[in-house]
């Protein structure tokens, strides 16, 4: 089996988009909400060459305005296949805990790489597992809160309300697409 990482995951949602070269691609890492990533040559040029060893990307050479010749990076059938089967892998209560930014990756490419339907299942699953988990949370606070000092105190406050604001948002967004389902208005 195949070992992607979190960077390439995003790099192989970005050439699904359309191909991109090297650095396209740290443009987007440094100037977008996807600064998570690191946009370094050091991270992004290793992972292409991961990326396209593992046969899930291919490079080529194509003539550019400079003297340098650009290497654009397509996403291949099977990079596409590996991305689309991670990416609509179900939810568990582990991902809720552990891996919220895996999460609203695999959400943010979800309409282009696997159709709204996917999009709907996963916004669905995201919310039961949030349902399940947020209260728990609110629970620890409410138990141990008291005898921890203010700054950790308020610091899982704040973690809590972060759970319980996701929530919300995968109940709106979820009710968006339903709208959307059901012929009213883009939301």
């Amino acid at each position: 089996m195949k070992t992607i990482s979190m960077l390439g995951y995003a790099i192989l949602g970005l050439l699904h988009q359309q191909a991109r070269s090297g650095y396209d691609l740290r443009k987007i890492f440094a100037n977008t909400p996807m600064g998570t990533f690191s946009d370094s040559p050091g991270a992004i040029y290793p992972a292409l060459q991961r990326l396209e060893k593992q046969g899930l990307l291919r490079g080529q050479l194509h003539p550019s305005s400079g003297r340098r010749r650009r290497r654009v990076f397509r996403a291949t059938a099977s990079g596409k296949r590996s991305f689309k089967t991670w990416q609509t892998k179900s939810i568990s209560a582990d991902d809720i805990i552990h891996r919220l930014d895996e999460l609203m990756l695999r959400f943010g490419f979800m309409d282009e790489t696997a159709g709204p339907a996917h999009s709907v299942r996963f916004l669905r699953s995201l919310t039961r597992e949030l349902r399940r988990y947020t209260p728990s949370l609110r629970q620890f606070l409410k138990a141990n809160g008291p005898q921890m000092p203010l700054s950790g105190r308020l610091a899982l406050e704040s973690g809590v309300r972060d759970y319980e604001e996701l929530l919300r948002w995968s109940r709106s967004a979820l009710a968006k697409y339903v709208t959307k389902k059901k012929g009213g208005r883009r939301a």
